[in-house]
């Protein structure tokens, strides 16, 4: 190292070989944010980026023929040619698309992730034919469209993890459609009133944010069960426990039971919990409005002294 910083010919060289570097990785910068065309070998989108069709599927949902090329240059799969999912005789039999076909064919490729989850709650009722629960595309697609699918760790993924309580809303928000399956608590908005949720939500760096627990650091990713199945990372106050220990290193059956899920404090359920709140948001209100009193009354006080000051002046 002395030998190059005291031999001017190699120093020069070393500059010339940093820069080198450096203006290597700019290009490569500069051009990979460029825009990227779709692998599209047989020329679909010429065709299906026009074309103003729909269809009514399998399930009876109304699915459109024409797809917008933008989000398919920007996604996920845009390297992965149309018959790659789409196989070449789709124009010449039917080949009904449902939500189980679809994420058959994601399990193609992510099979360990289509195995936990044709076993998850979710993937158990989309194998029942209800298709009402969440599959691939409903959760790593904005639009719960495949050609639109976003990488998990792109900051605007519905499932990069500030984003994936808002995802799981998108049916969890839904009171008529939980309603059917007897869930009546607001998982959502629970969820965004707790600690979890406003570390989230005001996070002040995209750190923080990541550190913060989210839906499915309690209930799993693929593997999601039902709360009440024994196998459910929040079935019980054991499980629980080992639950809240990936993040909180020595919590214990006290610190677990303290949680009360997405239900409501009331005089039924924690009363304890519900009478204290009501006893604080009371505290707060005989301090704050008082307090309020007296400032305006000071306020008040000091400009009618000013007035009548200048106004003993002028006469």
């Amino acid at each position: 190292m002395t030998l190059i910083f005291h031999n001017p010919t190699l120093k020069r060289w070393l500059i010339f070989g940093v820069l080198g570097l450096l203006l290597a990785v700019s290009g490569v910068f500069i051009s990979g944010s460029a825009p990227v065309a779709a692998l599209d070998l047989n020329n679909c989108l010429s065709c299906h980026s026009v074309l103003d069709k729909t269809v009514i599927n399998a399930d009876g949902r109304e699915i459109s023929l024409m797809i917008d090329e933008a989000d398919v240059d920007s996604g996920a799969h845009r390297y992965i040619d149309c018959i790659s999912c789409h196989w070449t005789g789709t124009h010449k039999e039917d080949s009904p698309l449902t939500k189980l076909s679809s994420a058959r064919k994601c399990g193609d490729c992510h099979e360990y992730q289509y195995r936990e989850h044709l076993s998850s709650v979710h993937g158990e009722q989309l194998a029942q034919g209800n298709p009402d629960v969440a599959t691939c595309v409903d959760c790593h697609s904005p639009e719960a469209d495949a050609h639109s699918v976003i990488r998990v760790l792109e900051y605007s993924a519905p499932t990069y993890k500030k984003n994936s309580a808002e995802t799981c809303a998108k049916c969890h928000a839904d009171e008529d459609l939980m309603a059917n399956y007897g869930i009546v608590e607001k998982t959502y908005e629970s969820y965004m009133r707790s600690f979890h949720g406003k570390a989230i939500d005001l996070g002040a760096s995209e750190l923080s944010q990541l550190e913060a627990a989210t839906c499915t650091n309690c209930h799993g990713v693929h593997n999601i069960m039902a709360t009440d199945d024994p196998e459910s990372m929040v079935a019980g106050l054991e499980s629980l426990v080992a639950t809240c220990e990936e993040c909180h290193a020595g919590a214990e059956v006290e610190f677990a039971a303290g949680f009360l899920g997405h239900k409501e404090a009331s005089p039924e359920y924690a009363p304890a919990v519900h009478f204290t709140e009501n006893f604080f948001s009371i505290l707060l209100l005989a301090v704050i409005i008082p307090g309020a009193l007296v400032v305006m009354a000071a306020v008040f006080r000091f400009s009618w002294n000013r007035w009548r000051h200048n106004d003993g002046d002028s006469d």
